[in-house]
């Protein structure tokens, strides 16, 4: 126990004015410093007052600035956001429908092709069948020609010595005449 008094009783004695009592020796001291502590809390109040309630409300009026400019920032991100997602859904059915004009397209391609291949058909059948008419014609022109050049031959021979020309002419005549005829 003596070392805990001699602990405590130093702590005591330094808290303790030398009258023994908390309040320092001197009353006059304790008056005149409690009156400059209320001289100066009434100067910070008076004065001080203000600029601190004014500094705090500038904080707070700050503050709700950037909420308000944070709020504006949003609603514009949002309707950014929203017009974004309608041109989304507008490219997506402006994709179907270009889709669907490229596949009317393509049928109408075939369609088209289709119909134009038959009349290009259609075009070289008529001509082979003029080209075959024509060339038949041409090698009817022929053999009559050729089958001529060789009756007349053939009647030279034969005739020649029991005909004389103007009836070798008139038979040859009568003979491409009705060659001619039979085509």
């Amino acid at each position: 126990m003596n070392l805990l008094h001699s602990i405590v009783s130093p702590a005591l004695l330094a808290a303790e004015g030398s009258n023994g009592k908390w309040l320092p020796a001197d009353i006059n001291e304790v008056i005149w410093g409690s009156l400059a502590f209320l001289i100066v809390a009434t100067l910070l109040v008076k004065f001080g007052k203000a600029p601190i309630v004014n500094g705090l409300k500038a904080r707070s009026d700050r503050i709700a600035e950037h909420l308000g400019e944070a709020a504006a920032a949003r609603e514009a991100a949002e309707a950014e956001r929203d017009r974004i997602k309608a041109a989304l859904a507008d490219s997506d059915s402006e994709a179907a429908r270009i889709v669907e004009d490229a596949r009317r397209a393509a049928d109408q391609l075939g369609i088209d092709t289709a119909a134009r291949t038959e009349t290009e058909i259609a075009a070289l059948r008529e001509r082979a069948g003029a080209d075959l008419a024509a060339t038949r014609m041409q090698a009817t022109a022929d053999l009559s020609g050729e089958l001529s050049r060789l009756a007349l031959g053939a009647a030279e021979e034969v005739v020649a010595s029991s005909l004389d020309d103007a009836t070798q002419q008139r038979l040859i005549d009568d003979y491409i005449s009705q060659v001619g005829a039979q085509n």
